[in-house]
């Protein structure tokens, strides 16, 4: 993964968008499989504190049939 960046930031309504580019290599056996996308964060300002209000993964060839993706973030 990639050092997140923002691309969103309203500070004064205390929300904020974070993305994150990754390649993920995934091996079963002898097989390689590898997967390229990014993951957004939709973050709220609660007190002093940020919580994610929304997680999203979105894989680059997403039209793609895919197998089971053991993927967890």
């Amino acid at each position: 993964m990639q050092a997140p960046q923002i691309v969103a930031c309203d500070t004064a309504a205390g929300v904020f968008r974070a993305r994150t580019s990754y390649i993920y290599t995934e091996t079963r056996g002898d097989m390689l499989e590898r997967y390229s996308g990014w993951a957004s964060h939709d973050l709220v300002q609660v007190g002093d504190a940020l919580k994610i209000k929304l997680k999203r993964v979105d894989l680059v060839n997403f039209d793609a049939p895919f197998g089971n993706i053991q993927l967890f973030m």
